[in-house]
């Protein structure tokens, strides 16, 4: 039976797969219903109007469970918190009210083993399937936005074990395919289930025009190999030659990697198109095949002003004068985006000095000291270059500890110390790599200038690990502007001569510390408003509870009983850093005292979940599991876009219910394991399988690993 996954509407029999499981246990009788708010205005809980507060029964106690849950409204009370206003004149209402629920779809992609959540104005979509009739991928568009991405599952490229590391492997085969890189930028970070991943952003000049559809279907054939698909949407929008690219990496083991390649055509595409592409390949809306959603509401007061501290350390070696004056160039507009976030910033620069190797001059701040005055900066940051000793992360922490101890907040601002509750950001300028990585990755401290091959000496880790860890308990955020990893870039255009080595070292620290990598062969102006976005996410002080699905979050902010609700807006409204967790405000949209700001979210979820109150959910019968975008109990069978009967399975491979006999059985990359042990595809490994063992309170079986694990949710 076909069916509209955008909606998940509640199935009338259980013929169908469905089953809708009581969740009232008491408390607010007449309230429990048997459907969705949402998916039946005119349903008994909709009608009613208990406290005659202007909001529906079925809205206020949105899970229908019979109790007034964090979020929610009192159906009994017309002024649920007693202020003195009326729940539907509430600021949490307008963002966290059933009834303001910002719409969205749920993909149901078996093929990709992945649930993919969009806004609801991604309207188009399509399975690709090869000529075996598998379906790897789901491609999806927003034809009003002209943007569109396809989601893909696939085996790790040979000796891949890192997203980074697949990305990298695109970067080299499938992505130039579409096109010419011009500049890439990256950032790692965890998923919301514990996996690693990364997200890369590329410029790319094609050689024929070409549209954002067409473009994801040829990087979706690329990446499963040269793979015939069909299916696809039909070309459609603006064409041109000049795309960005977004691509998330999502490693879960070696014969599962999940890919997100979402593009717009335009070499700057507008503020709504990039926040699509962000929400395509931020992490946060995709998860597991068969996870689903919960609703989460978080109120806070209106914060003081943030603030932050940005140090730059720069390379002053031989070749990079035309670097620094790069930064010089661009740095208005990262200071732009801080004063639209209104972030009390100052910036400063210390130099490696690079003509000695031996220096107590190493770690001070050029001028000044740290000042928000911009031209001071860009006359500090050009300073100068001249030799060939460049021990950037010794540099950024000697600066750091010299602008120590920090000055307690209320008292006057020193220009040489550190501020007590600003975030700390140290961006590393460089064209070569960490020269203490260096002496350690390649077994002496004079590479050869300019060598693009990756050092692999395995003394180098311990290294990098001392860094991260020094930098982390120093609080600091660090963004490294360096040569691109593995092998190093070549600058183009009139500075083509610069070849420059891979930042070794720097990426990896960029990478730990939540902040992020953007090439020195790119787009300096890219880069420095990436550094800004990075620094107004660490010094947000509204950080989430949980994890949203960035797709489904809705803000409002106002006085008590006068807000408004704002739009996903990097000018006029709010932004979510997917790293940090935290919500940031821009132009008008910033909250003023007295103000308060809810904003509502939904988290993915996971039965049998640990760290969640148990529900109905954990109950679903069979290999059924909750609707992912309910807040009530519903159970299904759901396969691509069917539901499976009682007498058919979901064959994931290919997308469908079906024969069970169709069931393509799993291949082990362990070899032959004993009669009592499972293999761990994770590493490859033989183990005793947590399915037969059971685990302790808190574990859960992971049907992976078949090892005990607490879930990373």
């Amino acid at each position: 039976m076909a069916r509209n996954p955008k909606l998940f509407p509640v199935l009338p029999t259980l013929l169908l797969g469905t089953l809708i499981l009581p969740a009232c246990d008491g408390g607010l009788a007449g309230f429990l219903g048997l459907v969705d708010p949402a998916d039946d205005p005119d349903s008994p809980a909709n009608i009613r109007d208990t406290d005659k507060d202007g909001v529906p029964d079925g809205y206020e106690d949105r899970n229908q469970n019979g109790k007034v849950d964090p979020g929610e409204t009192d159906p009994r009370l017309e002024d649920t918190d007693g202020n003195g206003i009326p729940d539907r004149n509430e600021v949490q209402v307008l963002a966290c009210g059933k009834i303001n629920d910002r719409p969205i779809t749920v993909f149901d992609a078996p093929g990709a083993a992945s649930r993919f959540l969009v806004d609801a104005e991604v309207r188009d979509f399509a399975v690709l399937r090869n000529p075996q009739g598998l379906a790897p991928a789901l491609m999806v568009a927003d034809p009003a936005l002209d943007v569109a991405a396809v989601i893909l599952k696939k085996v790790s490229a040979p000796n891949v074990a890192t997203p980074s590391a697949q990305r990298d492997f695109e970067r080299r085969s499938s992505i130039p395919r579409l096109g010419t890189i011009e500049s890439f930028l990256t950032r790692s970070f965890t998923t919301v289930e514990g996996y690693s991943a990364e997200q890369a952003t590329f410029r790319i000049q094609t050689t024929a025009d070409i549209d954002a559809r067409r473009a994801v279907a040829q990087l979706g054939s690329s990446m499963l190999d040269g793979a015939t698909l069909s299916g696809a949407l039909p070309a459609a929008g603006k064409t041109g030659r000049s795309l960005v690219l977004k691509l998330l990496t999502v490693y879960r083991r070696a014969s599962e990697v999940v890919m997100v390649a979402a593009v717009a055509i335009d070499p700057e595409p507008a503020e709504a198109r990039l926040l699509r592409l962000e929400e395509f390949t931020d992490g946060t809306n995709v998860a597991r095949w068969g996870s689903f959603t919960r609703h989460l509401c978080d109120p806070f007061d209106a914060k003081a002003n943030s603030r932050a501290d940005i140090l730059f350390v720069v390379d002053d070696s031989g070749s990079m004068k035309d670097d620094q004056e790069a930064v010089r160039a661009a740095a208005s507009a990262m200071t732009d985006i801080l004063r639209t976030a209104n972030l009390d910033f100052r910036l400063g620069v210390a130099r490696t000095v690079a003509q000695e190797r031996n220096s107590n001059r190493r770690g001070r701040l050029e001028g000044d000291g740290l000042t928000s005055d911009l031209a001071a900066f860009q006359r500090d940051i050009v300073v100068g270059a001249e030799g060939g000793w460049e021990p950037g992360l010794e540099t950024g922490l000697l600066a750091l500890d010299g602008l120590l101890p920090r000055t307690p907040e209320g008292q006057a601002e020193n220009a040489n110390r550190l501020r007590e509750g600003a975030g700390t950001v140290v961006v590393h300028l460089s064209d070569e790599r960490d020269q203490t990585v260096e002496c350690a990755a390649c077994g002496a401290c004079d590479a050869e200038e300019g060598e693009p091959t990756f050092c692999t000496n395995p003394a180098a880790q311990p290294v990098i690990n001392d860094f991260i860890d020094r930098y982390i308990a120093r609080g600091a955020t660090t963004f490294a502007i360096v040569g691109d990893l593995p092998n190093g870039c070549l600058q183009a255009g009139a500075n083509a001569e610069d070849n420059f080595e891979p930042g070794q070292g720097y990426v990896e620290v960029a990478n730990a510390t939540g902040g992020q990598f953007g090439s020195l062969c790119g787009n300096m102006r890219e880069n420095l408003e990436n550094v800004a976005r990075v620094a107004t996410g660490v010094a947000s002080a509204y950080e989430l509870s949980g994890i949203p699905a960035s797709a489904t979050i809705k803000v409002a902010i106002g006085p008590p009983g006068r807000g408004r609700v704002i739009p996903r807006s990097r000018t006029n409204g709010f932004d979510y850093d997917p790293v940090q967790n935290k919500v940031v405000f821009y132009g008008d949209a910033r909250p003023q005292d007295g103000y308060e700001v809810a904003i509502a979210y939904r988290r993915w979820d996971y039965a049998n979940n640990p760290g969640t109150p148990d529900d109905g959910c954990d109950r679903c019968p069979g290999d059924a599991t909750c609707r992912p975008a309910s807040d009530l109990v519903e159970c299904d069978r759901t396969c691509g876009q069917e539901v499976c009967g009682v007498e058919t399975v979901c064959l994931s491979d290919y997308g469908r219910c079906g024969d069970p006999s169709e069931i393509i059985p799993p291949t082990s990359s362990c070899g032959d394991c004993g009669p009592s042990q499972a293999c761990n595809e994770r590493d490859n490994s033989c183990v005793t399988p947590c399915e037969s063992t059971g685990c302790g309170v808190g574990y859960i079986c992971n049907s992976v690993s078949h090892l005990c694990e607490i879930p990373d949710f």
